[in-house]
């Protein structure tokens, strides 16, 4: 016979959450992220940096010229972890709606 004491429960790990900062900038100009967003993992951050991506590029009335664009993806340290290009988001948009570029 299996005896077990105390919490029968399964005890699932998971990872911790850490705090990720986006940081928006141009050849010319730079948003600092001071907030930053807390996730589970680097590539939920990368998710999330893609996902702005797209929505500056779909709400974009203005039609900004989006290259050179990039989002910075830091740690708590300032660390730069990964460079999000828009223009490789633009790109991947573009072709998953069938046009050419």
């Amino acid at each position: 016979m299996l005896s077990v004491k105390g919490d029968s429960r399964a005890q699932v790990s998971h990872p911790p959450l850490r705090r990720y900062y986006f940081h928006i900038a141009s050849e010319v100009t730079v948003h600092t992220d001071d907030s930053g967003v807390v996730l589970s993992d680097l590539a939920a951050a990368h998710r999330h940096a893609v996902s702005a991506i797209w929505n500056y590029i779909r709400f974009d009335t203005e039609e900004q010229d989006w290259r050179g664009w990039r989002i910075k993806i830091a740690d708590d340290t300032g660390r730069t972890l990964v460079i999000v290009l828009f223009s490789a988001v633009q790109r991947k948009a573009l072709d998953a709606n069938g046009a050419s570029g």
